[in-house]
């Protein structure tokens, strides 16, 4: 995929609008269309800017590398935008499971390996 499908695929998935990209990163967002045209790559303080916008390394947005990586982040995004709305008492609740869960698991991984 090129820069700009990239772009397009993480402002879906974020639901942010061309317009809003183009006012968070300082650029006119008739360089989005241009740059889809002529499938072209943006300047890099540019690609920084929009990458910085949309959450994801500027290596993504040129190579679309990162792609396992990226369903990772995706899960992530979607947490941290969920625990946003929590109050304190349940992000402290939500953060005590989280430590358990991972004591648990790491139990139940060391007991596996000392069953082969």
């Amino acid at each position: 995929m090129s820069f700009w499908q990239n772009v397009e695929s993480e402002l879906q998935f974020k639901n942010i609008s061309r317009k809003e990209l183009a006012e968070k990163a300082s650029f006119a967002v008739s360089g989005i269309s241009l740059g889809i045209s002529k499938n072209s790559t943006p300047s890099a303080d540019v690609a920084v800017r929009i990458a910085k916008v949309l959450g994801v390394s500027v290596e993504y947005l040129v190579t679309g590398g990162e792609e396992h990586n990226q369903t990772n982040n995706k899960t992530l995004y979607h947490i941290i935008s969920e625990l946003k709305n929590l109050d304190n008492y349940s992000l402290e609740t939500i953060l005590l499971l989280s430590k358990r869960l991972n004591a648990s698991l790491k139990n139940k991984s060391n007991e596996k390996m000392l069953d082969i």
